[in-house]
Parts: C-alpha cells; structure tokens; sequence
C-alpha cells in the first residue's frame, strides 16, 4: 500500500518530501527517494505501546509524534499526512489552498446524511468521529505544534477502538479540534478523500481528462478495507454500494489493485505482524495487552515492551493475599483426594468457597456483600491462576450473569467485544465443567460446512471482525479453507480459544488436520501444565525453601511446582503423601489448588 500510495505521489506531487514511518520493522523501497523513518525513534514510551496497542491503535498512536517530528524540520512549512491506502491521482491544489486559509485542513467523513440502515451509516460516522483522518493537513505554526502535543499526550494511553468509552483511536480525539485552532479548513469537495463512506450517490468516470467524480477530477481516493484479490467488492467495511461489473468504478477498484501486486502485495501479506507475539513466540492476547496498559497507566514497569521481562512480568503467578487465615469449616481436609473432593462437590453451600474466605482476606474485603462477585471471580482470576478448581461449584451457582462477570474479570476488567467467543476461551483455560458456554457455539453451520469443519464458534469470531469479511468473505471453498488456516495459525490465539478446545468434529476433521499441516508455528493459548506421572511426597509450603531430595515442592502463595531445589516442576497428577507445611488455617485453600492442579494423592498429614 505505500508503496503504492508513494508512487503515486511521485506523479502527482513530485517536489513534495516523501516520508513513510514504520511501526514493526524496516521497509525498503524501489525508490530511494522515500525517506522511511522508524516510529521507535520518534515516540516516547514506544517499547510499551508495542505492547499495550494492537496494530490499529499503535499506528494511529504514533502519528502526532510523527507529525511533530516532521513540523521541527527545518524549511519545512507543512505536513500533509495519507493513510496507505489512498492513492493520488493529480496535484493536491486544494489541500494548498486550504493551508493558506486555515492552519488545520480536514475533510469531514459525510456532506450528506447517509439514508438507512446499511452499513455504513449515520451512527457508525457518529461512533467512529466526524472527520477521516486518513487525510489531515497542518501548518508548521505554534497553535498546531500545541494541538499535536495535546494531540499526542491524549494517545499515550486512549487510542483505543473502545466505542463504549467514545474512543476510536485517534480519531476521534480531533472531533475538538475545530476549538483548540483558531481555524479549520473543511475540505467538502467529493474529490478529497473519496471513498466508501462518501461515494454513495456519486458517479466515477473516466475519460481523456482521467478519473472524475461529479464532473471534477479525482484528487485521490481512500481504498479503505479494500483487498486486491477481491476486485469486486469496494470494501470489506461497508454493505451499502455494490460494485457493478465493467463499471467506471470496477475499472478503478481493478486498477488499483493490479498496482498494489505489482507492488508486492502478495509477499507483504505473508508477513506477520511484528508486535503480535511475545519472545518465546506465545501470543499476545487482548487481555495481555489489557493488563500491559493498566500497569502502564498505573506506572508500573512490566519490562518496557514485548521482552523477556515482560514475558516474565506477564505469565508470573500472581501472590495470593493470604494473611489473618479464619477458622475453616470442618471437614476431611487431611484425607484422601478423593474422599475431599467427593464431599466438596456434595456439600452445599460448597465448603471450598467458605475456605477460600478464611484464607484470603482480600476476597473476604472485595466480596463481603457480593457471592455472585466471588463465584464469578473464582471461576476466572482464580481458576486460571490454579487456585480453585470450578468443578467443585454446582451449576446451578454459574448461571449466565456470573459467567458473564468471569469473562470480564478474566479479560482485565475490561468490556469483552464478544462475550460467547471470550468465554468458550476461558471455559477450556479455567476448567468449567461443560454446559456453562453456549453449546451452539460447537454446531455445524448449514451452508459453511459442505466437508469442512466450520462450527458456529468460527462464524461467531468471523461476523465479529470487519477485517475478516474482507479477507475471507466466505463465499468458497477456498476462502472458507483460508479463513480455517488463519484461525489454526493464530486467530484462535487472538481470541483464547485452544485448539485443544475445540469439539472433537472439528479437532478430527482431516480438513482441519490438513489445515494444521500447512500452517507454521501456530501459537498456542498459555495454560497451565498437565498433571503426569508420580511422586512419593509433596510438600506444600507458603514460599520455596530447601526440601530433601526426590520431594517435590508446591509453593502455595505462586501456585508452582519446583524440585527440591527449587527449579520449575510440572505437577504430579499421583502422590502418595501430601504434607502441609502452611498455617493450619491454610491447609484446606491449599488442598484445593492441588485438586485444581489435578493432584490426587492417598494421604495427607501437616
């Protein structure tokens, strides 16, 4: 794309300094005349963004530092800023004109209101910001050198597609813009900035004078969500014009993509995303990067990036708050797993939650007057951690409100964007016993299987995400197998969903294990290791210390498994004695995380 845009621009404005700035590696050009600048050396806290941002919010972040970067040259009058995506058919004289006029030029996204209910419409302008700043022009002046500093400090932390908290990345920040400058140049003409949002209504030509709108010749043309390998459709963002065959616009559509594959599409699509997995090659989740941006708001320091220490940071098990331990509930918890767990699931109310309390004052303070709270904090936080085993609870006890709670719980505290999705991954991380996710979610799908393994789980990730409408719309074979390779190759990851976790039709499918083989290196979803093979003794301790040798050791305040010297153990799924070596008080939410562990063992003993 910017390749294409670039040469574009050569044409159209070729005394203007071209600049193309990179968020996740270097990109060289054909051209040595397009100066690529690294977005590291020009945006503070950029490591931590890399980790806290997905891509679209991380190359939106960046802008105003690229901005002002570019503002601080000397000589240098203006900064003109295009998405990638667009391309430049002829001068841009009005952009000039409107630089005179105002020190901030934009184009508003609508001139007329879109009639309705296809998509786009009215409401989505109004949700995603009342200008497209894939096009946005400034004067190098001291008011706007003041916008772009408000502008960027803004960013460090709210470019974030969070419509409920009426963010859009940073776009819908300079819906304030027209008060902070003394003026604004709103370009209204259909030739800037034409595209999906605004086409409607509005004939494309061409002819001796080349490409025309209305009658006036197209200044350049925003090909957002458009996908070169798919000509016919305008954009994988809208339903509401169809591309009509041999058309003017078919024509156009036609032309730009044949420029982006000579442009070298179809190898720049096969990189992956720099800033998508962590060192060891684990998948960076929205929760992750949930809780990469709370401790960057908070100013903690999780290791300045995608890092081994941050890796480190993010996978080490949380410290249980465990301190003025109450009395437990009375019961077999010195006898034989077995035996404890039977009677744990046939008591009711379940003693397990009862010991908990007693032993965490911080679930005894958050959740005195909200049971409903700490079930559904037990069976996500807690469950994941290896603290709690959600099988003790009955099902009667996680009815739909509470998973809901888990997810968000589990995902930060944030607002999951697909609430069934987020909890079928949780389900298959934390252990739920089965029934507590939608079961259609594992059904077929009429029409999208045909031989292939498509369960309402993947058409539920697919309607979720605009993108995907565009790079697999679903209408062959082909896309519907290209769409399972993505989802094997790391979109399932993206949304916490092991494949392990998958019903057994689809895990078995030899679609899906073709599928499998053709996919490099698919991430894997963290969860905790599986209980194997024996041990004759394990200790439980509050903090690691020295144990005799051939013993294992379950350091309860981190929930880990290490030798007697202390290296990282997997859990023993037999052991024939168990010895509390905690408080008393403790033994009980101890015995607990083993049974969620899957330990079993024949006797236990303080």
């Amino acid at each position: 794309q910017a390749a294409t845009l670039m040469a574009s621009l050569a044409t159209a404005e070729p005394t203007s300094a071209q600049v193309v700035i990179a968020t996740d590696g270097p990109i060289t050009f054909a051209d040595a005349g397009i100066r690529v600048v690294d977005a590291g050396t020009l945006t503070p806290d950029f490591g931590a963004m890399c980790a806290y941002y997905d891509a679209l919010e991380l190359n939106t972040a960046v802008k105003p530092h690229a901005f002002r970067a570019l503002m601080g040259q000397e000589g240098v009058g203006s900064v003109t800023y295009l998405d990638p995506d667009i391309f430049v058919y002829r001068p841009l004289d009005e952009v000039r004109a409107g630089l005179v006029q105002a020190p901030l030029v934009l184009t508003p996204h609508l001139t007329r209101p879109l009639r309705g209910s296809a998509n786009p419409n009215d409401h989505v302008i109004l949700t995603s910001g009342a200008y497209n700043l894939g096009f946005m022009a400034v004067r190098a002046e001291p008011q706007t050198l003041a916008l772009i500093d408000w502008w960027g400090e803004k960013l460090r932390f709210d470019c974030r597609v969070d419509f409920a908290q009426g963010l859009f990345t940073d776009q819908k920040w300079m819906d304030l813009a027209p008060g902070l400058v003394s003026d604004v140049a709103l370009l209204r003409s259909p030739t800037l900035n034409l595209a999906y949002w605004n086409l409607e209504g509005r004939e494309v030509t061409t002819g001796p004078q080349g490409w025309q709108v209305e009658g006036q010749g197209l200044a350049f043309f925003h090909f957002s969500g458009f996908d070169p390998s798919r000509p016919d459709l305008l954009s994988k963002h809208q339903d509401r014009i169809k591309v009509v065959p041999r058309s003017p616009l078919a024509e156009l559509l036609a032309e730009y993509g044949a420029a982006m594959l000579r442009n070298g599409h179809a190898q720049s699509k096969s990189i992956a995303y720099g800033h998508q997995t962590l060192p060891s090659g684990q998948p960076v989740l929205p929760e992750h990067r949930s809780r990469f941006l709370a401790a960057a708001r908070a100013g903690e320091d999780f290791g300045g990036g995608l890092t081994k220490a941050a890796e480190a940071w993010l996978n080490a098990p949380k410290q249980a708050h465990r301190s003025e331990a109450l009395e437990p509930p009375p019961g077999p918890w010195l006898g034989p797993s077995d035996q404890l767990r039977s009677w744990l699931k046939a008591t009711s109310p379940s003693p397990a939650i009862e010991a908990l309390l007693g032993a965490r004052r911080d679930l005894r303070d958050r959740f005195a007057a909200d049971p409903a709270g700490l079930r559904a904090w037990l069976v996500g936080p807690e469950a994941l951690a290896g603290r709690f085993d959600p099988q003790l609870l009955a099902s009667e006890d996680l009815g739909p409100a509470v998973i809901a709670r888990a997810v968000g719980y589990a995902w930060g505290e944030t607002r999951p964007g697909d609430l069934p999705v987020a909890a079928y991954g949780l389900a298959g991380r934390a252990g739920w016993p089965q029934g507590l996710t939608d079961p259609a979610l594992e059904r077929p799908v009429r029409g999208h299987t045909r031989g292939l393994p498509f369960p309402r789980l993947f058409l539920q990730i697919w309607e979720g995400r605009g993108d995907l409408h565009r790079l697999f719309p679903l209408t062959g074979r082909g896309e519907q197998i290209a769409f399972l390779r993505w989802l094997i190759g790391g979109g399932l990851a993206e949304v916490g969903v092991d494949p392990r976790d998958l019903p057994r039709s689809t895990r078995h499918h030899p679609i899906f294990g073709l599928a499998q083989l053709s996919v490099r290196q698919a991430p894997r979803v963290l969860r905790r290791p599986q209980a194997v093979g024996t041990c004759q003794t394990l200790r439980v301790m509050e903090t690691w210390s020295a144990a005799p040798a051939g013993t294992l050791v379950f350091d309860a305040s981190s929930t880990r498994f290490l030798t007697a010297n202390g290296a990282p153990a997997r859990p023993p799924a037999r052991v024939g004695q168990v010895i509390f070596q905690t408080e008393p008080n403790l033994a009980p939410a101890d015995a607990i995380a083993l049974l969620a562990h899957g330990v079993t063992w024949r006797e236990a003993r303080r």
